[in-house]
This record gives C-alpha cells, structure tokens and sequence, in this order.
C-alpha cells in the first residue's frame, strides 16, 4: 500500500512519511490550537449562560478565542487532508467529523483573517453553549491531532536513541 501524496511505503504510522521539519511545524500549529482552545473554554466557562447581563465574560473575546481555535483547526485539517495523514489509523477516525466541519472551519478562519466591510453576524453564545455536537467534534479532532502528532514525535526521538 501506497501512501497517496507520497512514494514512501505505508509503514502503519500515518506519520513516518512526513519530515522531521513537517512534524516539527504540525506541533507548532497544534500547540497554538491548543493555547486557543484553552483560552476558549476558560472564557466560555466564565461566561453566564443567560447572557451578556453579567459581567463576567466577554463576548467578542470568546468569539475571538472560538475563531482563532477553529482558524487552527483548519489549518491543521487541510495539512491532514493534505498529507493524507485522515487515511490511516489512528487519525481515519476523524475523517467523518473532520468532513462534516471543514466548511464551518474554513468560515471561522475567513472571519477571523478578513475585516468585514460591515458588521456581519456571528454565532451567540448562547448557541455555543448548546451546540454540544459541534464542540464534540472539534474536541475529538483537536485531542486526536495532538495525540498522532505527540505519539510520532515521541517514536523518533525513541528511534534517534536507538541508533
């Protein structure tokens, strides 16, 4: 078996056909995913349910953590897609939950790169709270990202010491 975007026999990690420098730059993105979606779930949990009233959250800054999250997200979606790193275990498990939110991904990553010539409408937090389905997704595909991406840094660096 092949590897689509790569001459490179499929060795049953999904990520022994990218570079060092690839895996290096993928795990820079996921960390600055993972340094968004923490500001984003410690703004949201601040933030009363029943709305804007209290004082304690921020709307603008949760969405602006939400859209920075999902602009990374995005980033590192495509590079999978890219590298075909969804074909294989453990990352195929995703594949699904990634297709079904790339376009939302692809949306946040515009209105957080592109300044609007008018005020355009967002999501209320309010949805956010009760859209568990869509969190859950990007919870998966942020945690199974992270884990490939780690575990593989952690085989090379076992491999370098080995020879």
């Amino acid at each position: 078996m092949t590897v689509r975007n790569s001459e490179a026999e499929y060795t049953g990690q999904p990520l022994k056909h990218i570079s060092f420098d690839r895996l290096t730059c993928l795990l820079r993105h996921w960390a600055w995913a993972d340094e968004a979606r923490q500001r984003f779930e410690r703004e949201l949990a601040a933030f009363p349910e029943d709305g804007p009233q209290g004082s304690a959250g921020n709307p603008d800054r949760i969405l602006g953590a939400y859209y920075h999250w999902c602009a990374m997200l995005c980033a590192l979606g495509d590079a999978a897609e890219g590298d075909a790193l969804i074909d294989y275990a453990p990352l195929d498990s995703i594949r699904d939950d990634l297709q079904a939110t790339l376009a939302w991904l692809r949306a946040c990553r515009k209105r957080l790169v592109d300044v609007p010539s008018s005020s355009e409408s967002h999501p209320t937090l309010a949805d956010l709270h009760r859209d568990k389905d869509t969190l859950r997704r990007l919870r998966r595909i942020h945690r199974a990202l992270g884990d490939a991406f780690r575990i593989e840094q952690v085989s090379r660096e076992v491999d370098s010491l080995d020879h």
